[in-house]
């Protein structure tokens, strides 16, 4: 692995409201391949933003390193896109992080904000990786005590900090199945996540909600002039798993809705004399807990299938 280097990175944000991040800080660290510190800094940038509430709560776990002050008087990203841009595409390195997509996230939506080209870069998730392998999830503090690092020099939620820290726990797990970083990297390819597909992720969940707006603006109404009338009296709430194709979802509401029923999100109360309640399954589960339940609420199982059967 002859003049390659990694880039290990982290991002705080000031906010993710509405989901996107406003990055205050881009702390990184570049090491040798056999990750030795090379260079380090955490970036302090104005995210030209308020800051969530609770990141200065002192409540939970999530604190940031510097005061709203520090970060007001910093350059915003604009003056630091270029040498970012460089830092995350230099050829015959690679870049990581833990839960990298977060990031990477971030880094699309800073430069959305300011109106610039988007870095075409992919970076390895640590923590992508080590779930797989170890078949857990854990916080990044809670990987180094388990890989035996001492972090209390370091302080969470300060982005160069959390970049060492990273680094530290892919050197200790290739000190511990005796290979090199390269090595692990080649393995698990599909540890990667690039800036493209995140914002198709993004794109995607952006979708979902649009469509899931469309049909929230459907429950509890009752169309006054019904095309058909063969759920008239009828009432339906929908199971989780009805939600995954939502365009599906989506029809079939309008087609509930068109018949002369009802959709809710959870049927609640009494209904009227001579409704009836269904909560409708792709398949209805075989949980005498959840039938139950349903019971009790007055509600009956309906499989997907027969409702399709009825309406028209």
């Amino acid at each position: 692995m002859n003049h390659k280097s990694f880039v290990f990175f982290d991002c705080e944000c000031a906010n993710t409201f509405e989901g996107i991040g406003k990055i205050c800080s881009f702390g990184y660290v570049i090491a040798d391949d056999d990750l030795n510190i090379i260079e380090s800094e955490d970036v302090v940038i104005n995210p030209e933003c308020e800051f969530d509430w609770y990141l200065f709560s002192g409540k939970g776990e999530c604190k940031l390193a510097y005061s709203k002050d520090y970060f007001r008087i910093k350059p915003n990203w604009v003056s630091y896109h270029k040498n970012i841009k460089k830092l995350l595409t230099t050829g015959n390195r690679y870049i990581a992080g833990f839960a990298v997509g977060n990031d990477v996230g971030f880094v699309n939506n800073a430069c959305e904000r300011y109106n610039q080209e988007y870095i075409q870069f992919r970076a390895f998730d640590l923590e992508r990786y080590l779930e797989r392998k170890y078949e857990k999830r854990q916080k990044l503090s809670e990987w180094a005590k388990e890989f035996g690092i001492d972090i209390s020099s370091y302080q969470t939620h300060k982005s160069v900090d959390d970049a060492i820290i990273t680094m530290l726990c892919l050197k200790a797990e290739c000190e511990k199945i005796g290979k090199n970083v390269e090595q692990i990297m080649t393995e698990y390819k599909d540890c990667f996540v690039s800036n493209e597909q995140i914002l198709e992720q993004a794109a995607e969940r952006e979708y979902r909600r649009e469509i899931m707006e469309k049909i929230k603006r459907l429950y509890n109404k009752k169309s006054p002039m019904p095309r058909f009338k063969t759920v008239s009296q009828c009432r339906f709430e929908f199971d989780r798993k009805i939600f995954h194709d939502v365009d599906f979802a989506l029809e079939l509401v309008k087609k509930i809705y068109a018949n002369g029923g009802i959709v809710s999100e959870r049927i609640t109360g009494h209904l009227p004399s001579g409704e009836k309640a269904f909560a409708v399954f792709k398949t209805i589960p075989d949980n005498a807990f959840v039938l139950k339940k349903l019971k009790d609420r007055g509600i009956e199982p309906m499989e997907l299938g027969k409702l399709d059967n009825i309406l028209k």
